[in-house]
């Protein structure tokens, strides 16, 4: 995760609707037909902390099966010539 990623968060937000504090994919560094490799930065001034669980943060399971379909999406537009004409939801 050290290396230089493809997408950053610029491009990343070029392509999926989602906006802070929504937005769960900071980095896509490997993008292929058939796979991707995307990145969420976690730190501990995350909102969900406050409650999830305190003196054990957890980030909550839903958020990170949104932070999967979100690098999904990704890999989804990414096989179409016009991704900013598709509106993902996920």
């Amino acid at each position: 995760m050290n290396q230089e990623p493809l997408m950053d968060v610029t491009q990343i937000m070029d392509m999926l609707p989602h906006r802070q504090p929504f937005l769960l994919l900071d980095k896509v560094f490997e993008l292929t037909d058939h796979h991707v490799v995307g990145m969420k930065n976690v730190t501990m001034n995350e909102e969900f902390f406050k409650g999830h669980f305190p003196g054990a943060p957890v980030m909550p399971g839903v958020l990170i099966v949104e932070a999967m379909a979100q690098t999904g999406g990704i890999l989804v537009l990414s096989t179409v010539p016009d991704p900013e004409n598709y509106l993902t939801f996920s």
